[in-house]
């Protein structure tokens, strides 16, 4: 259900996405298949910014979004701004193009975010979800260059790979029942450096994240249901505090500290 995912644009080294920078998503996605989503211009008599996009760009299109920029200005990424997807029901960041809070500057990450196809590689079977680590792009993409002023331009080169992908992730099994777990934080709101974290199952490690989506914590447990964490680096504010319990299930509560 798509209805739960977002996508957020950190524009030009923001460590913040605007309202007008994130968008929700629609529709489904069917176990091993792809969702294609394209900026929104259709009008074959627009000019300039309001150019509609290619054909070939078009056809392959499942999901058309912002159509107006002052509006919605989401999709409107020009290789130096950072992209997230999002679950919504959980604030889970699921995949990370870019670098949160970073400015590569014109030419974008490597030399390669802009005016390039990026394929990610087959070898990657998981979203990157830390904020903080440093955006290598030839670690997880496959890049092609393109420019109208090129002798090798073609469309065809372009868009070959849209609607489609190959990675190494196997197929996976549904589980009978989902592995669930909850747990405790106090005090909450937290008034001093430290808050406990107690779990109704062993808990594996505790992560904290700002609004943001960036990490700026991470503490091992090793197994203990009750654990003392931390927020002496953390400034007053909310945060969101996901465990992860030895089972495989994982919980997220909001945390305060004042």
């Amino acid at each position: 259900d798509l209805s739960d995912y977002r996508l957020e644009r950190y524009s030009n080294g923001a460590t913040a996405a605007q309202d007008n920078q994130k968008v929700d998503l629609s529709g489904t996605l069917a176990a091993n298949s792809v969702v294609v989503g394209v900026l929104d211009k259709q009008d074959p008599d627009g000019v300039d910014f309001e150019a509609p996009v290619w054909d070939e760009l078009a056809e392959a299109a499942d999901l058309w979004v912002c159509p107006v920029y002052e509006e919605n200005n989401t999709m409107y990424f020009n290789g130096n701004d950072a992209m997230v997807l999002r679950k919504i029901s959980t604030n889970a960041v699921i995949d990370i193009f870019g670098k949160i809070g970073e400015d590569p500057g014109t030419t974008g990450w490597a030399e390669m975010t802009q005016n390039h196809t990026l394929v990610r590689k087959t070898v990657v079977t998981a979203g990157d979800v830390d904020a903080l680590d440093d955006f290598l792009v030839v670690d997880e993409w496959d890049g092609l260059m393109w420019s109208s002023d090129s002798l090798n331009y073609t469309l065809d080169s372009v868009f070959v790979n849209l609607g489609s992908h190959t990675c190494d992730c196997g197929t996976t099994q549904v589980l009978e029942a989902a592995r669930t777990a909850s747990f405790d934080v106090f005090p909450n709101p937290a008034t001093g450096d430290v808050v406990w974290v107690k779990g109704e199952q062993a808990i594996r490690e505790v992560v904290l994240h700002n609004l943001a989506g960036q990490q700026i914590g991470r503490q091992a447990v090793n197994g203990r249901r009750m654990v003392e964490l931390s927020l002496s680096t953390a400034p007053s504010g909310m945060y969101l505090m996901e465990v992860h319990f030895e089972n495989g299930a994982r919980a997220t509560r909001r945390v305060v500290r004042k």
